[in-house]
């Protein structure tokens, strides 16, 4: 038995379609600390708070350190090297007034996608 083809609508809705690649699962996306994928030579850094999936670019933009090798204080990643620290929601530092691009996301079931 052979699946049926996406018709151009179930195709326009796919994640894909859409821009956005998949990444990860749901589960492979610790609570602790990031998750790194590289897309399109950019280095993103994955979160998961409160059940939510947030990404940021994962590399500082004050050292360059690896933002997903940091620990979690809530919704902020703490810099691994010198401290610094981003909310993961916005990429916003709230201490030092710096920011860090951040990337739409999209789960579909188990499934976690990131427009680069």
């Amino acid at each position: 038995m052979t699946t049926p083809a996406k018709t151009e609508n179930e195709l326009a809705l796919s994640p894909e379609a859409r821009g956005f690649q998949h990444v990860a699962t749901v589960e492979e996306i610790p609570t602790d600390r990031g998750f790194r994928v590289k897309i399109e030579n950019k280095y993103i850094a994955i979160f998961k708070v409160d059940q939510k999936i947030y990404a940021i670019n994962a590399l500082c933009p004050h050292a360059g350190a690896f933002l997903d090798m940091g620990y979690m204080d809530k919704h902020s990643v703490i810099c691994p090297m010198h401290g610094w620290d981003f909310d993961v929601r916005s990429g916003e530092s709230p201490t030092y007034g710096i920011s860090t691009s951040c990337y739409e996301t999209f789960v579909e079931g188990d499934a976690v996608y990131v427009k680069p």
